[in-house]
């Protein structure tokens, strides 16, 4: 299918007006004043992200293609707590090596705490032997360094744990047209890289620091404002003197297609209106609602009234005990949606007023997602992790507010598995460090994509955070499991809530083709499995990271010492590129291969770190569409890299997974 980018010649919104868009179905006594919304001829259009520009709200309904996130972070690599110190391996100069990608890519986001007076980091590009640049860490999260300033980056003061702790942030994309390392000196201490990876070919220019930032720097100067105003949309505004028990508002119920681009709602700043009062949203056909949670978690203020100037969403005191909660997040459907407010109070709401701000539909519905988010609260599991996303399909996990209240719920790692892997492809160092803080109790802070909204040192009861992965959206196609650990290993009893914000579309873009059983003769035969240069492993029993830590796995391959592999792998003709993914035993260090498809490049298979405790790993390579599209069968060939610091390449099963055609 050609890729469109927005719906020409659709219903417009004028008929909305007339089917009576302006009196929504409110409670008796309410009175509802709407806006009349324009007619237009041609809904406005929405371009598609480009490798390596920031991803704005605009974008984010948009299905994702020929884009993987990853993370690289100094979690324990026995799974364990204690997650400082450590790195993927030491370079040729003696330097702990912390990032190490094979491109094209970008680098969207640096996380770092106990950072100190001469830690220096150094940055070499594309191969380089010698570092391009050398900055002193402070430096470049305190905006000293031209290349990465304020307020992209910042160093602030947000723990309290035996004293004051900062954590030092950077947004400054960083783009790699081949490769990116990045070592340091003086010290590791505690860190988190989120990247994103693009297959072989997408064209990608080096970082240079004249890259467009004028998003970015919008979200951070005008935090908690609307950043793209629409101009054709037009307001539904309602209002009432009080909404009864069990009672329900509508704020927007329409039989037509359109975008939602603003939300607001104003009512009295109480806990009950933020914890009993749900907002209610559903989409076309879905059979239950898409959103269901209360206003406080929706709106980024999940435990009392508190400022919030995230980039979605913003929460403001106003006099008289009033509160305004505002979002900002896009919302398209294509025949019928509705969103509204449900009381759950024993007693009627106070006064309420509200503003939809709807556009013509602004997104092709086979290219766009629905806006979703998974509402859950109860007390953690002991040995299983706090979920936050579980969907099946196509879409965007964008981020989550939580709250969480009892025993030292702050050591836990974020786990967030994409697309069915055996390990979590974001594996991070603790809840603070999620959310972008450190050393918990933190100080109350807004990013425009993290923040502490009211922590128990400040105030008795729970804690609240936000982070919002708009600086790197989280890519799946076909599913995410999205959790968070409670303790150092999922063993503390907290009280939690979480509303997790997600786009989808339940329609997987990516199918398991074909399987290649390595060490399995019948397997190899079948695929024409060449490899003179390896030898057999016999049986390993190992575990993933992640969740699974006490799972072991049995499993034979192979271990190649240099030399060519090939096999022969099913795919569907009508594909949009190809995923290989491989079973690796992680005792092996710095695992690479050259690629080949039928005979042509297709980049370098690349696995930089080690891990001799928790061994096994699933690796990905994207194969791009203009290698593997009108094709039902592959000739894969890995010519695997020896000496220079490489060692043994592994592989002990192949899964081959074909992406829709675009």
């Amino acid at each position: 299918m050609k890729r469109r980018t927005f719906i020409q010649n659709l219903p417009v919104l004028g008929a909305l007006v007339r089917m009576g868009i302006g009196e929504p179905q409110a409670q008796a006594g309410s009175a509802v004043a709407a806006k009349a919304l324009p007619t237009l001829e041609r809904p406005a259009e929405v371009s598609t992200a480009q490798p390596c520009a920031p991803m704005t709200l605009d974008q984010l309904p948009l299905l994702p293609h020929g884009v993987s996130v990853h993370q690289f972070s100094s979690h324990n690599k026995k799974g364990m707590n204690g997650d400082a110190d450590w790195f993927l391996y030491k370079d040729a100069q003696g330097d702990p090596v912390i990032f190490d990608a094979m491109g094209p890519g970008c680098l969207r986001s640096i996380w770092q705490t106990l950072v100190v007076e001469g830690q220096i980091l150094k940055f070499y590009f594309d191969g380089e032997t010698q570092p391009r640049y050398v900055i002193p860490t402070l430096d470049l999260y305190r905006g000293r360094h031209p290349l990465f300033p304020a307020p992209l980056t910042s160093f602030e003061a947000v723990g309290r744990y035996k004293g004051d702790h900062s954590a030092g942030n950077c947004f400054v994309p960083v783009p790699f047209a081949q490769s990116l390392r990045i070592s340091i000196q003086g010290g590791i201490g505690v860190y988190h890289f989120l990247y994103e990876r693009y297959p072989y070919g997408t064209p990608v220019a080096t970082f240079t620091g004249k890259e467009d930032r004028y998003y970015l720097l919008r979200a951070f100067e005008h935090k908690g404002e609307e950043l793209q105003p629409v101009a054709d949309e037009g307001v539904i505004r309602t209002s009432t003197p009080g909404v009864d028990p069990m009672g329900r508002l509508d704020l927007l119920n329409v039989q037509s297609a359109g975008t939602i681009t603003r939300v607001v709602v104003e009512g009295d700043a109480s806990d009950e209106f933020l914890h009993q009062v749900e907002i209610d949203m559903q989409w076309d056909e879905s059979p239950r609602p898409d959103v269901l949670a209360p206003l406080g978690m929706f709106f980024g203020a999940g435990v009392r009234v508190e400022n919030v100037r995230s980039l979605p969403t913003k929460v403001e005191m106003l006099p008289n005990r009033r509160v305004r909660l505002s979002s900002y997040f896009r919302m398209p459907f294509w025949r019928k949606g509705r969103v509204s407010l449900v009381n759950r109070q024993p007693k009627p709401t106070g006064p309420i007023t509200a503003a939809v701000h709807l556009a013509p539909a602004r997104y092709h519905e086979g290219e766009a997602a629905y806006f979703c988010a998974l509402y859950r609260d109860g007390r953690t599991e002991m040995g299983r992790d706090w979920l936050f996303c579980d969907a099946s399909g196509t879409g965007w996990f964008v981020g989550v507010v939580q709250t969480m209240y009892g025993d030292h719920y702050c050591e836990g790692n974020e786990h967030f598995v994409v697309d069915g892997a055996g390990m979590p492809q974001v594996n991070g160092t603790g809840s603070e460090d999620y959310y972008l803080a450190c050393f918990w109790p933190n100080r109350n802070f807004n990013l425009p994509f993290a923040g502490c909204v009211g922590d128990i040192f400040l105030q008795p009861g729970p804690a609240c955070y936000y982070r919002f992965h708009l600086d790197a959206p989280i890519p799946f196609y076909q599913s995410l499991d999205a959790r968070i650990q409670h303790g150092g290993n999922s063993d503390i009893v907290s009280q939690y809530r979480s509303l997790g914000f997600y786009y989808v579309r339940k329609r997987p873009a990516m199918h398991l083709t074909d399987f290649v059983d390595i060490a399995g003769e019948a397997s190899e035969r079948t695929h024409a499995y060449r490899a003179p240069h390896s030898t057999l492993t016999g049986e390993l029993d190992a575990a993933y990271e992640g969740n699974n830590v006490g799972i072991l796995v049995r499993d034979r391959g192979r271990t190649h010492n240099g030399g060519e592999i090939r096999f022969v792998a099913a795919t569907l003709p009508d594909n949009g590129g190809v995923r290989l993914r491989r079973r690796i035993d992680q005792n092996s260090p710095r695992q690479a291969a050259d690629v080949y498809v039928d005979g042509k490049p297709a980049g370098t298979w690349y696995h930089p770190d080690q891990n001799p405790y928790l061994r096994w790993f699933d690796s990905e390579f994207d194969l791009p569409a203009n290698l593997t599209r009108g094709k039902r069968a592959l000739k894969i060939s890995l010519l695997v890299r020896k000496g220079q610091g490489y060692g043994p390449f592994t592989d002990f099963r192949y899964e081959v997974l074909s992406f829709d055609e675009r």
